[in-house]
């Protein structure tokens, strides 16, 4: 078994993982890398393997930093199966159409090709093999996978593979528990390798029963102080939670202001793929809304249109506008930013992760003039943060879910900024005696089923870029 790392290696987006077992070349997920302008370039870079010579796909959970990059691996030559579940099939098609739509307009005005087409994302909907938690499926001789339900978003899961070789569990990303949505991220019981995200492995959440609290008290303060509340999030998962936590507010509040902006079409339709799979909500949720009105969407106003956007504009304080993107490095958040950044009396909430590079990072850490459309924008409002609406796991529930995993030879750290790593590395090496890898991008590592301990050797291949 050789596991090689091609992404979201000492960082978090990317995610690219080359599992070849026997004959079988198995990619874990195809992501994005996001954040710097950099960043954004690699995604055009020749694939570090030939896709043609891909076999299987195994995708965890629809976020375009582990789906991104799907179509383009069809158009590259891939022509395998791909394997995930129907929720994160349907979420995937979903970002994808909407990536593949502001890519498109991006290359027009940069007179460059596309990433990809829309006939490509098709391609990839037609190689999706749905698969249900608990199901073991044999995707060849002498190899299986089977998902368990990871906690982090709609449809997510982790992974084991069992072969001959031994069994490898990855973690794709994990959930932050309790969450509001969906059930606690279910265990393995024993592995021989791990690779373990570690977005906020060197962190702990604010307690996450606290949030609505916080929440309403932003929103209280908007309402007296008849200003603007912006919550940049993503349209999957994140929003959902909005919905539910702003309903909730306004019905026990019995608030008639301020007025509720989704402007977000695509989380628009994310929600409705929320309510179509139901049952995979968590017991709490389902007796908590027997009516099944799981997120009060008659409350908001729902900007379908660019001409609805924009009018959100002409509406008088107080106003809450919920809009993508979540690292506002895109989308439509940026208008709203421009136009309200300025004013001291309005606030940001930031609610979920922001990679280096992000103009949602530069925010979060206080600059305080920003670039818009080119344009310079002075930050005079108040910008606030609740870290327990993150859909990742920190460091508590990383170890206590790893520790329930017996036999391990090794631990893979990804999904991380070194510093991240390195805490939870050596809290895994303290506290669960685990031999922890920080993998760099390109390593790859040789795993012997009677010796996990050979050193990696880094991939046969030029990186310029990587």
């Amino acid at each position: 078994m050789r596991l090689s790392f091609f992404g979201a290696a000492r960082e978090v987006t990317g995610s690219n993982i080359l599992l070849q077992i026997f004959d079988k070349k198995i990619l874990l997920d195809c992501g994005l890398f996001q954040g710097v302008k950099m960043a954004e370039e690699r995604n055009y870079q020749d694939f570090p393997y030939n896709p043609a010579e891909i076999d299987f796909v195994i995708v965890c959970h629809a976020h375009l930093d582990h789906t991104g990059r799907l179509p383009k691996l069809i158009k590259d030559g891939f022509s395998g199966k791909v394997f995930c579940t129907s929720p994160t099939k349907e979420l995937a098609r979903l970002v994808l159409e909407d990536c593949e739509k502001l890519m498109r307009e991006e290359a027009e005005k940069d007179n460059s090709p596309p990433l990809y087409t829309k006939e490509h994302i098709q391609q990839l909907m037609d190689l999706v093999v749905p698969v249900d938690y608990d199901q073991k499926l044999r995707i060849s001789d002498g190899i299986d996978i089977t998902f368990k339900n990871a906690g982090h978003i709609l449809g997510s899961a982790t992974l084991l593979v069992e072969s001959a070789d031994g069994k490898l569990v990855y973690t794709s990303d994990l959930g932050n528990t309790p969450s509001l949505l969906l059930n606690p991220p279910d265990t393995w019981t024993d592995a021989d390798y791990l690779i373990c995200e570690s977005t906020y492995g060197g962190r702990i959440h604010e307690d996450i029963l606290s949030r609505k609290e916080k929440l309403a008290n932003i929103i209280t303060s908007v309402m007296e102080s008849e200003s603007v509340l912006m919550i940049p999030t993503f349209a999957i998962e994140r929003t959902q939670e909005l919905l539910h936590d702003i309903d909730d507010f306004c019905t026990t509040k019995k608030c008639d202001k301020p007025k509720f902006f989704l402007d977000s079409p695509l989380a628009e339709k994310v929600t409705d793929v929320y309510k179509k799979y139901s049952e995979y909500f968590s017991e709490k949720l389902k007796r908590e809304h027997p009516d099944n009105d799981f997120f009060g969407q008659a409350r908001f106003e729902e900007t379908s249109t660019v001409e609805a956007s924009k009018a959100i504009d002409k509406a008088p304080n107080p106003k809450v506008i919920i809009a993508g993107s979540g690292m506002m490095n895109g989308g439509r958040i940026l208008f709203h930013l421009a136009k309200y950044l300025p004013d001291e009396n309005n606030t940001l909430l930031i609610v979920g992760y922001q990679a280096r590079g992000t103009l949602g990072r530069r925010l979060l850490e206080g600059a305080q003039e920003v670039k818009i459309f080119r344009q310079k924008v002075q930050v005079r409002a108040k910008i606030l943060a609740i870290g327990s609406y993150s859909a990742h796991a920190d460091m508590p529930q990383i170890i206590s879910w790893v520790s329930k995993i017996k036999g391990l030879k090794k631990v893979f750290l990804v999904h991380g900024e070194a510093d991240q790593s390195l805490v939870l590395a050596k809290k895994m090496q303290d506290e669960l005696k685990l031999l922890c890898e920080i993998p760099q991008q390109g390593e790859s590592y040789l795993l012997d089923h009677d010796n996990a301990g050979k050193e990696a050797e880094t991939w046969q291949k030029s990186y310029q870029g990587y």
